[in-house]
């Protein structure tokens, strides 16, 4: 029998029963679940663990890529998704089907015994079952929000991965960026090797500096034993055992990917008989897919709301440091004129992240679709409005702010942005 997408939203929103909280961070619900379905986390072999605040998913890709160029196989653990819950698992490189994920989660769900658990925590331990039974060469573990008490942290990595940290989750991470870098350094296990990814602040990476010593880890630091670089119209991956030149990545790929690819590449060098240089040599890192990350819509039903001359970008940040990445990608680009249609989450900061952008022409506020705490449309535009924001307006549908913008500015570019879950309302709409 065929299971359907609603029998899946079925259980998912059973599992959200279980807990008062979306999130109340702890390990210890997780690891006694685990017990009671023998410990699946510790037959997993190969875990490659990934924390951060922005770009963990975009190294995790690059990595998953470099390893199947080396034909080996990959499970992969992702959060949030975009559009269906399946694309969290991935399981041999394959997301898993309806009917292995419901089998499991009903499994899983009457194996906890109506205990309270968190929805992230009984899903986490649904993944831990399945890779176990679907065995990979690597297992790639993103962490979900933060790392040392977050769901994904019961497990002994091979390596360990800490993509670039900033101010984010701060109602439950910390207000300091060292609090945060501090949570984020949870991942790092006694003796396993960390990557650590470029850090805009110093505090952090000091942080995960000295947590790693203490732990006796062997370190990678990226500026310190890893670099890239451009020169001669290339860009240049240097470490103490290679130096590598490939082509630079296209400008609409952004231009912050470059130091999650070196971190991928710092990573992947690490691992036995993973073979690299070939796959930049062959321009793959050109190819990877970076879904709602500073991606060029297209072939998307808002495309057909737009002149020929404007372009319609589409981007998940929701923090500061974020949404200066996205900015000095956009600088990279041919100029033109820009426009936001903002959607956000409300423990997010709106003006910390629009503060980022450059030479706004319009800002149009929406709320996010079927999201229950997403700020409504006239709370964002009033937040802009009252701290002097200039041309700011609210609109009722993702439908409406494009097309009244692109009448507005018919040759501006015009970029979707402030939270996942309105970029994958977006890609719905593919």
């Amino acid at each position: 029998m065929t299971v359907t997408n609603q029998q899946i939203d079925n259980i998912l929103s059973e599992l959200l029963e279980l807990h008062p909280k979306r999130i109340d961070l702890s390990l210890g619900r997780i690891i006694n679940l685990l017990k009671k379905v023998n410990e699946p986390q510790s037959k997993i072999k190969n875990i490659i663990h990934i924390a951060g605040t922005n770009g963990k998913y975009s190294t995790l890709r690059y990595i998953q890529e470099i390893l199947r160029y080396n034909n080996k196989s990959t499970n992969a653990y992702i959060s949030p998704h975009l559009i269906r819950f399946n694309e969290r698992f991935e399981l041999k490189d394959k997301q898993v089907d309806n009917e292995t994920l419901l089998n499991t989660l009903i499994d899983i769900k009457d194996k906890n015994n109506n205990n309270p658990i968190t929805f992230f925590e009984i899903t986490s331990a649904a993944f831990f079952e399945l890779a176990s039974k679907h065995e990979a060469d690597y297992t790639l573990l993103e962490v979900g929000l933060g790392g040392r008490l977050d769901s994904s942290n019961v497990i002994n990595p091979l390596i360990s991965v800490i993509s670039s940290i900033s101010l984010d989750h701060q109602d439950f991470l910390g207000d300091k960026i060292e609090q945060i870098a501090f949570e984020k350094s949870g991942i790092i296990k006694k003796n396993v090797p960390v990557v650590i990814g470029y850090q805009p602040y110093k505090e952090a990476e000091q942080i995960l500096i000295d947590q790693a010593q203490y732990l006796e880890c062997p370190t990678f630091i990226y500026g310190c034993d890893f670099f890239i670089y451009e020169g001669n119209n290339q860009l240049i991956y240097e470490d103490p055992d290679h130096r590598m030149k490939f082509n630079k990545l296209k400008s609409q790929n952004g231009k912050f990917q470059i130091k999650n690819l070196a971190t991928a590449i710092a990573t992947c060098l690490q691992l036995n008989k993973v073979e690299v240089k070939n796959f930049l040599k062959n321009n793959l890192h050109q190819k990877v897919y970076f879904p709602g990350r500073f991606e060029k819509l297209e072939n998307n039903k808002l495309n057909k709301l737009i002149s020929d001359q404007n372009e319609l970008y589409l981007d998940g940040s929701h923090n500061q440091d974020g949404s200066k990445n996205i900015n000095d990608a956009l600088k990279e680009l041919p100029e033109k004129k820009l426009c936001l249609i903002l959607g956000m989450i409300n423990t997010k900061d709106p003006l910390r992240y629009v503060s980022e952008y450059d030479n706004l022409e319009l800002l149009t506020t929406i709320t996010i679709p079927d999201e229950e705490n997403s700020y409504s449309a006239n709370e964002l535009k009033n937040i802009f409005s009252n701290n002097n924001v200039k041309n700011t307006k609210q609109s009722d549908s993702i439908e409406e702010a494009v097309k009244s913008t692109a009448e507005a500015f018919p040759d501006a570019r015009i970029l979707i942005c402030g939270s996942l879950y309105l970029a994958g309302k977006v890609l719905e709409l593919s």
